[in-house]
């Protein structure tokens, strides 16, 4: 029987930079004031080092040889893997990757996906993050071996619900958690091709239909399994993946390129896994590593066991773009009441007072002070905003505002007006849309230039919407109704356009460094304090 739930020595989030990784150090100690992460004995917050983006891979590396510094004083030339081992033996680490853009999600790009809104059928002055629901159960998850060690290393990105009792952890190597899941969704995702004892075959990354067939991918169901991205090492799989990244030719890697924990990692496990098949998929996957480094990966990292545990219940929300916003909280909604809801609104983090109200069908409305009538057409979201008048927004409009500073340092409110379903990774040349048209025919109708939104040496590739000038900043939070036409650019007059061409317009790649991570978080808890006095 594994042992039971018990004490984690270190709960580490993963940041993409030191501006995000103060915002979730400063969540992360609030909640230790209020004793919510009592089994927890250090929480650290790690951003990728100098500000390069080291993927998940490069990352769980960087946490591992901070914990090995704290506990035994290494420099960053380690010791060999039976030295490492030994420390890690006596240690459990939890390690959740946050580190992402949000560019999905550009409006809570300041709090980053871990640390979004959720909605609650019980209001609370806490408030409930994603963070909140997510990591207490990684937290309840029972440890594996007496005198083994325990990394779990997670992602953050996605609301997993499972039973953490139900989970063991008692095989040496690596286990991954994994649940059935239809083929088409497999193709999307990480598959693991397990035999009937549990151990993987093969890694597949993203398999195509034809692939899962070829590699066997059906499981006892007859559905491939699908890696839900919740793995468990044990102190020697850690202290040999440690090890095989510590040539020089890896470190350069892991720096420039980045590593994947899935891509360059994972595809080298499996027992009928061949470095031919190690070198395409992670080919496949991107991997820009020469194939010299690659095969000497492959060498150092095929010996490590690969388990599958997997779970018979598991489900997944995603709130990784604005129109999942939406769709996955009402359905968290329907699972807390366990019957659909009265109402198809999400009313998140607002204050009402006066005649202030929401009328809409499925609409997210979060961070608001609402004095007045608020009327949204159907998947709209609208977030920190204050609306002292009556307001109304067409269906598919998304309206955030938020404090932060200008390029001279200056106060100001970042206005960004966009469409539930804009894509922005997406390219100009690629499609991108804005405001629900597409974004050359937006630009076109506003009378604006590529070379106004973009700066000129910028790649047409790279033309999109993250970091495409589009954003006004003004003085005052009010401000925002002067660029609502820009949900209706076929209406826009003359005066509409000019003022749009002399504004200060920033990209959400700017927004995102610029905001107020601080007043973000300050705006919710105040108005959840005057939502509960009213």
């Amino acid at each position: 029987m594994p042992n039971p739930v018990a004490t984690w020595d270190y709960l580490i989030v993963t940041a993409a930079n030191e501006r995000q990784a103060a915002a979730y150090q400063a969540q992360i100690q609030l909640r230790r004031e209020r004793n919510q992460l009592g089994q927890v004995r250090n929480a650290l917050v790690i951003p990728d080092r100098d500000g390069l983006r080291i993927g998940s891979g490069g990352s769980t590396l960087q946490c591992l040889e901070e914990v090995l510094q704290r506990e035994s004083r290494f420099d960053r030339n380690l010791p060999d893997q039976a030295a490492l081992a030994a420390v890690l033996r006596r240690l459990r680490i939890l390690i959740v990757h946050a580190g992402g853009d949000s560019r999905r999600l550009p409006a809570y790009a300041p709090c980053g996906k871990i640390f979004i809104p959720l909605p609650s059928v019980v209001r609370s002055i806490r408030g409930s993050t994603l963070f909140d629901r997510l990591v207490p159960a990684f937290l309840d998850m029972p440890s594996g071996p007496p005198d083994a060690g325990q990394i779990v290393v997670t992602s953050g990105d996605a609301l997993i619900q499972f039973d953490p009792s139900a989970v063991r952890f008692e095989r040496e190597g690596i286990t991954a958690l994994g649940a059935p899941a239809s083929p088409e969704e497999a193709s999307r995702h990480g598959v693991l091709c397990a035999g009937p004892d549990g151990a993987v075959r093969l890694y597949l990354q993203k398999p195509d239909l034809r692939a899962q067939t070829e590699a066997g991918a059906s499981g006892r169901d007859g559905r491939p399994v699908l890696d839900i991205g919740v793995m468990s090492l044990d102190a020697d799989a850690a202290a040999r993946l440690l090890c095989a990244f510590q040539t020089p030719a890896a470190r350069e890697a892991t720096r420039f390129h980045g590593i994947d924990l899935y891509r360059e990692v994972c595809c080298a496990l499996g027992t009928e896994t061949t470095l031919e098949q190690y070198t395409r998929a992670a080919r496949a996957s991107g991997s820009a590593l020469a194939d010299a480094l690659l095969a000497a990966l492959y060498g150092e990292l095929h010996p490590i066991p690969l388990n599958l545990e997997l779970l018979d219940r598991c489900r997944f929300l995603h709130f990784g773009s604005t129109s999942q916003l939406i769709s996955s909280g009402l359905e968290l909604v329907e699972q807390d009441l366990g019957m659909p809801p009265s109402s198809a609104v999400l009313d998140i983090n607002n204050a009402a007072q006066a005649e202030g109200g929401i009328v809409g069908h499925e609409v997210w409305v979060e961070g608001c002070r609402l004095r007045a009538p608020l009327r949204l057409g159907q998947r709209s979201v609208v977030t920190g905003v204050d609306v002292l008048d009556p307001l109304a927004l067409p269906s598919g409009a998304c309206l955030d505002v938020s404090a932060g500073t200008d390029r001279s340092g200056g106060a100001v409110y970042f206005v960004r007006c966009c469409g539930v379903d804009d894509t922005f990774k997406r390219s100009l040349e690629g499609g991108a849309t804005f405001c629900g048209h597409p974004l050359a025919d937006w630009l076109r109708a506003s009378a604006m230039s590529p070379g106004a939104i973009w700066p000129d040496r910028t790649p047409a590739d790279d033309r999109t919407l993250w970091n495409a000038r589009l954003f006004p900043a003004e003085q005052t939070p009010d401000a925002f109704r002067q660029w609502l036409w820009m949900f209706d650019i076929g209406n826009a007059t003359p005066q509409h356009k000019l003022a749009y061409r002399a504004a200060d317009r920033y990209s959400s790649a700017e927004i995102a460094l610029l905001v107020d991570q601080a007043a973000f978080h300050a705006r919710r808890a105040a108005l959840r304090e005057d939502a509960e006095q009213v």
